[in-house]
């Protein structure tokens, strides 16, 4: 199982790096602007701008919710089982002014679950596998967002996309020892798998897995398609920094923030 400590230390560094992000956003230059010069030989910037852009790292606690999971497994693990799933990213975005913004994002998601036994619906309780799920997803997404300026200070906004994911690691599968006492537990009143298919720290009892019904499970496609939809706030941070709250699905369920700079 991933150590949730570790998992909130990386987070912290990623927040602090988002925070430095926005400070350079609000302290660069608008170069922008288009400089002007008067007939007093001064220089004016016209603020009429009809194209932004900005950069903005972000971060994601993203799920795949039981409910979904349920639909094809009777027992199956969840994500959130060991402290939340995150998703790291880095979008670039084009913005007409009063009309419409445009997105190219990567983003690197870690999809991995605790180990379980896992159980297709309708199959007998003694065909669960012992399953590791160790998967990534990085991925490439160009998206259309569609906004209203409700203040100067924010915009609500609305949108969606499509891309390319690499899946990355792989899913284990392992059978319950034949004639073992974890066998014979399985779907049991002591819930699916009993203590006898565990040690004291968890993990599967030495006896209770056999080691050499190691299958790496084959249906998984190494790329997939990507279908992003998505609404969120955007906050507009003095001048040359955002911030933006959103949630929304991307092959997996997501809420997240993300700071950056704009010019």
């Amino acid at each position: 199982m991933r150590n949730v400590r570790d998992d909130f230390q990386t987070s912290m560094r990623w927040l602090v790096a988002l925070l430095i992000m926005a400070g350079v956003g609000v302290l660069a230059p608008n170069t922008a602007r288009a400089q002007q010069v008067d007939g007093n030989n001064e220089i004016s910037f016209d603020r009429g701008k009809k194209n932004e852009f900005y950069i903005a790292p972000r971060m994601r606690a993203i799920v795949v919710p039981d409910w979904l999971l349920g639909a094809f497994y009777e027992e199956h693990a969840s994500h959130w089982d060991d402290g939340p799933n995150l998703a790291y990213g880095l979008e670039f975005v084009w913005r007409k002014v009063d009309a419409y913004e445009i997105s190219t994002a990567i983003e690197y998601a870690d999809l991995s679950m605790p180990s379980q036994f896992w159980l297709e619906n309708d199959d007998p309780a003694n065909n669960a596998d012992y399953t590791e799920v160790d998967l990534q997803l990085l991925s490439l997404v160009v998206s259309g967002y569609w906004y209203w300026d409700a203040q100067k200070w924010v915009s609500p906004y609305v949108g969606g996309g499509i891309g390319l994911g690499v899946v990355m690691g792989e899913i284990v599968r392992y059978d319950a020892a034949s004639g073992s006492a974890c066998e014979a537990s399985l779907g049991g009143s002591d819930g699916f798998a009993s203590d006898d298919c565990f040690g004291p720290d968890g993990e599967p009892h030495p006896n209770s897995i056999d080691q050499s019904s190691r299958k790496v499970e084959e249906s998984v496609p190494p790329v997939i398609p990507v279908l992003n939809v998505t609404g969120g706030l955007r906050f507009n941070i003095g001048e040359h920094a955002i911030a933006k709250l959103e949630v929304g699905f991307y092959d997996y369920f997501f809420g997240g923030v993300s700071l950056g700079g704009q010019w």
